[in-house]
């Protein structure tokens, strides 16, 4: 038992993050510290944020908030089950958790007691599992942390975390389902990891592993903290006995994460197969109506067996399951949290093949029901393990414990950033509304400081480290996009001839951007397009000159070659545009969908890109499905109506899995079937054009899958330096049907060639499409453009200047959540790459050539069917 005396924020309920929670337990002498982050927090910015806190709070009772008024905490002490404590009456400390400003603040108090005294030291042992801490924390056991490291972290990272007191700590915490520090890039001498925190690793990642956000209750799917829920459990159990429980292997949950999931849901019980499952769809958003009346975890111990599947990677889930005294079936998991290598099959659990799951399932559960006693005794093994080792008393220890030996590592002194705010149970509690004990905001991003006024100050350009990187190859396109101005130079009246056909108009003066918006765009791409000319001039401030451009938004070139001759006085307006082809003017620059398309709810691409990279590793090429798979909008061009003619049916194959995606649909349904990251499940993927070039090209390159491109009429800014039977496959758009099926013949009796496109192409989106380069692309692309004026930029009349700021506040809902997401915080660490020189015409024509001899041979092998 404790005698507890605090110092920080202040008291909070079972809602309150870890981290509060966490440094009155397992240590007698624990020092107090405050805790930091950038901006102003909101708990349902993402999972994580509720693991934000200040001060120490202590493990034991907590009275749940009431809807209004000052709260009122009382805290006992807690005891460990396996050794014996002296019996000492508990002592009570209470204060309030001040909310007399309700949600108009965000201060934390000031007059809490600054320490604790044990009254009886604890002699108890941690579980077993707690050893992980150190496998953990052994990349960095022998270097230290440096700040240079923990930088290295801030690409991935959703937060940072800035206690100012003992024990010192700087963390950064990446909230994603799957991890990203991958150890297969950190083999070199004096390339140490970054040490980036999150829920769940695997065993080719160096990720932290710390307890999830679940531990303190999920508000959105009505998931109460676990303190309350493992008592409900228990409970739960002892309402039917193990025998009397139905036979089967039960589970209930979202099919639509992950291709595992799918793949589980062909082992159902049906009238034609029977392998002793009963397995149910959980649909959120009918349960979030219903009132959640069917999802009570209390209640779904009535099954012999429970299923342990993961989704996008480990899963919350696995508690709940293992809690029920039913064994729990684990098909194979690829991913693991802070508790799960504590465990072993046959004991705590039954191992299930991942490639034959349903006759896996079906053996353990007959085996089960004929061994009785032994199924039974996994089951509690199990069980125990969970009421036992994972009580929350032992989860707050595991994070102490985590923390204080990473804190251990740091090899610099922790300071306190200009940008940060300090944040406590006060400012996290107090703030929120709502029914679920104040744990659920209506928001989904952080809350930002708001201003309709840009900063008066213009950026300085800071020392930039000299780049010795070559830019990729395709940089070598911006010489040729601005070739027919390289003589004559861009004079104001060319650029005014532009704004006819534009949609908007960018002049920056002084690294300040103003905005002329000429008429109304298809999904406001001219705003996200414009922010992420903001986001470059975050990125490399003080850096690009004065300039004055046009942009036009539409699908389709408009500048058409014919339009023009070869005479000086009929030069071409520079209009900017999203993509060119051979008969137009247009000058190529990355497309909006890089800061994220949220009417389709497509992430930011720095986000989107490393869910498409963790996806190829959770199926082997040669695993997938060996047929070539689309799916989009179908009625949007003549190409993509006439490939839905050559979709499989009753009479005929052409190895083509064909479907139509009707984006209104997906909206009512919440995106459920239409997350790209999910997609990577066949060995090839189509690319057809809409009605011009489309996004969605990035995205199938990078699955890994050989990306089957139906010959493209368009190019952007990068796919013109793609080359086919190296990067792709190309496929005659006159006979696609016939096309796609060689294709895909081919690629399976040639696999070892079929992975090796599809890896290339994969490898060429993933390595030279990173943000960086789509900055450095966009850099270089202005600069030279600016290089081309013959006169000096000046504000225009009914222009409005805007900065990121603007752009965030003018918003809500998912547009300022992706803008919030691909927001650039920090500077670049370096210059931008180093531009390549132009082509020489014979460079260039021999670059045409090889691409249109390569296509060539892949028509005379059709037409030969030589496979």
């Amino acid at each position: 038992m404790y005698d507890y005396i605090t110092k920080g924020c202040g008291a909070v309920d079972e809602y309150a993050p870890p981290l509060n929670r966490a440094l009155g337990c397992g240590k007698s002498k624990l020092p107090s510290f405050k805790m930091y982050d950038f901006g102003a927090v909101d708990e349902s910015a993402s999972p994580l944020n509720r693991a934000l806190g200040c001060g120490k709070s202590l493990p034991g009772s907590r009275k749940r908030f009431s809807p209004m008024g000052p709260y009122t905490a009382k805290y006992t002490s807690h005891f460990y089950k396996k050794v014996a404590a002296p019996t000492i009456q508990p002592q009570i400390l209470e204060f309030p958790l001040d909310c007399s400003a309700w949600n108009q603040s965000n201060k934390c108090p000031i007059n809490y007691p600054t320490s604790y005294k044990p009254l009886n030291p604890n002699n108890s042992t941690c579980p077993e599992y707690f050893r992980w801490i150190h496998e953990d924390l052994k990349p960095w056991k022998e270097t230290g942390i440096t700040r240079e490291m923990l930088e290295k972290g801030k690409r991935n990272a959703h937060f940072r975390w800035y206690p100012g007191k003992l024990p010192n700590l700087e963390i950064m915490f990446d909230t994603d389902d799957r991890p990203v520090v991958r150890s297969k890039d950190y083999r070199k001498p004096n390339s140490g990891p970054p040490p980036l925190f999150r829920y769940c690793s695997d065993w080719h990642s160096l990720d932290i592993v710390f307890p999830d956000w679940s531990f303190w209750g999920w508000a959105e799917t009505n998931i109460r903290p676990w303190r309350s829920v493992i008592k409900e459990i228990k409970e739960g159990n002892k309402r039917t006995k193990w025998k009397d429980r139905v036979p089967f292997a039960y589970w209930k949950g979202n099919p639509h994460v992950s291709p595992i999931r799918k793949d589980l849901m062909k082992c159902n019980i049906t009238d034609k197969q029977n392998f002793h499952t009963l397995l149910y769809v959980q649909d959120w958003d009918d349960q979030s109506k219903k009132g959640f009346k069917e999802s009570d975890l209390a209640n779904q111990c009535t099954h012999r067996y429970k299923i342990y599947v993961e989704g996008w990677a480990w899963s919350v889930s696995e508690k709940y399951i293992l809690a029920c005294d039913s064994p729990t079936l684990y098909i194979k998991p690829h991913f693991h949290d802070f508790f799960m290598r504590g465990m072993i099959p046959q004991q705590h659990y039954w191992p299930i093949r991942e490639n034959n799951k349903c006759g896996s399932l079906n053996f353990a559960v007959q085996w089960g029901n004929n061994h009785t006693h032994k199924a039974e005794a996994i089951g509690k093994a199990g069980s125990d393990f969970i009421h036992e080792d994972m009580k929350m008393e032992y989860v707050f220890d595991y994070i102490f414990h985590l923390l204080n030996e990473y804190a251990k590592l740091l090899k610099f002194e922790p300071k306190i950033p200009s940008e940060a705010v300090e944040i406590c149970s006060e400012s996290l509690a107090c703030t929120s509304q709502g029914s679920l004990e104040k744990s659920n905001k209506v928001d989904i991003f952080p809350e930002v400081s708001c201003s309709i006024k840009c900063p008066r100050v213009s950026p300085m350009k800071p020392e930039f480290r000299a780049s010795s990187e070559s830019c990729p190859e395709y940089f070598r396109w911006i010489h040729e996009d601005l070739r027919p101005w390289k003589e004559t130079g861009i004079t104001r009246k060319m650029v005014e001839k532009a704004r006819e056909v534009a949609h908007f108009r960018v002049v920056v003066v002084n690294g300040r951007v103003y905005f002329d918006k000429y008429k109304a765009t298809f999904q406001k791409r001219d705003i996200v397009t414009l922010w992420g000319i903001l986001q470059l001039l975050s990125f490399y401030p003080g850096m690009l000159p004065d300039l004055d451009l046009v942009f036009e938004c539409g699908d389709q070139p408009v500048t058409q070659r014919s339009d023009y001759g070869k005479s000086k006085d009929s030069i071409p307006p520079p209009l900017f545009h999203y993509c060119g082809n051979r008969s137009s003017f247009d000058i190529v620059f990355p497309d909006w969908s890089f800061w994220g398309w949220p009417e389709l709810s497509i992430r930011p691409w720095d986000k989107l890109e490393k869910d498409l990279q963790q996806s190829n590793e959770m199926i082997k090429w040669t695993e997938r499905e060996p047929y070539a798979y689309w799916k989009g909008n179908a009625v949007l061009g003549e190409a993509r109506r006439d490939l839905i003619k050559c979709n499989v049916s009753g009479k005929q194959d052409w190895n083509a899995r064909i479907y139509g995606l009707q984006w209104a649909l997906e909206r009512r349904q919440g995106y459920k079937t239409s997350d790209l990251a999910t997609q990577c499940t066949h060995r090839y993927k189509i690319y057809v054009e809409g009605l011009a070039w489309s996004v969605s090209q990035k995205y199938i390159l990078a699955c890994d899958s050989v990306a089957l491109l139906i010959n493209p009429h368009y190019y952007d800014f990068y796919t013109r330096s793609l080359l086919p039977t190296v990067h792709y496959w190309p496929i005659n758009e006159k006979d696609k049907c016939k096309s796609i099926k060689f294709a895909v013949d081919w690629g399976n009796k040639n696999a070892k060639k079929a992975q090796e496109i599809g890896k290339a192409g994969s490898k060429f989106v993933h390595e030279e499409l990173q943000m960086k380069y789509i900055y450095d692309y966009m850099f270089h692309l202005l600069t030279e453009y600016a290089k081309l004026l013959k006169y000096k930029p000046t504000i225009p009349r009914d222009a409005v200047e805007v900065c990121s700021d603007t752009l965030i506040c003018s918003t809500k809902g998912i547009r300022k959540k992706f803008r919030v997401h691909s927001r650039i915080n920090n500077v670049s660490s370096s210059e931008p790459c180093t531009m390549p020189p132009s082509w020489s015409p014979a460079d260039l024509q021999n670059f045409i050539d090889r691409k249109q001899n390569l296509t060539k041979q892949v028509e005379l092998w059709e037409e030969a069917q030589s496979i």
